[in-house]
């Protein structure tokens, strides 16, 4: 295994485990803290609390690097199709590490946040992840996929 591709497999796995974190410990630690109801919530409420607030967190952090992606890297902009991919990699190696958290904490609390759609939304994604992490194809266009992640926050909020 090259290099980078170790560097993307370690990004992946740093990035799960923060996103475990932030759902087991943080998310649960802040929200009662910021917001009195929170504690108010039943358990399965809370479960798909802390998840939208794991979700709107890595939706603006990927977001985010997507638009420096966007604005900034000329060799992506450059060539949509074959352009060095360096940092969609890194971007989408951080989705990766979310897709595989988020869905082992559906499987996990299936009666509170289970959906089949999801299931099959993170696995569609985690396929085509797969080629831009392991072949480097379509790096802009993953990146501007991603770019869809900023609507979360507001669909969280419904």
């Amino acid at each position: 295994m090259d290099p980078f591709s170790q560097l993307i497999l370690l990004i992946s796995v740093v990035s799960f485990c923060t996103f475990q974190w932030l759902f087991h410990s943080v998310s649960p630690w802040a929200s009662s803290r910021i917001s009195p109801g929170f504690l108010k919530l039943t358990h399965k409420q809370k479960i798909e609390w802390n998840s939208r607030t794991v979700s709107t967190l890595h939706a603006l952090l990927v977001g985010l690097f997507c638009l420096y992606i966007l604005f900034f890297d000329e060799a992506v902009n450059q060539d949509p199709v074959w352009g060095d991919p360096t940092l969609v990699k890194i971007n989408v190696s951080i989705t990766t590490g979310y897709l595989i958290s988020d869905l082992l904490l559906i499987f996990y609390y299936w009666r509170a946040i289970g959906d089949k759609f999801f299931v099959i939304h993170h696995l569609a994604a985690l396929y085509a992840y797969y080629y831009v992490l392991g072949q480097g194809m379509l790096p802009y266009f993953a990146n501007f996929r991603l770019l869809a992640e900023f609507s979360t926050p507001c669909v969280n909020q419904r």
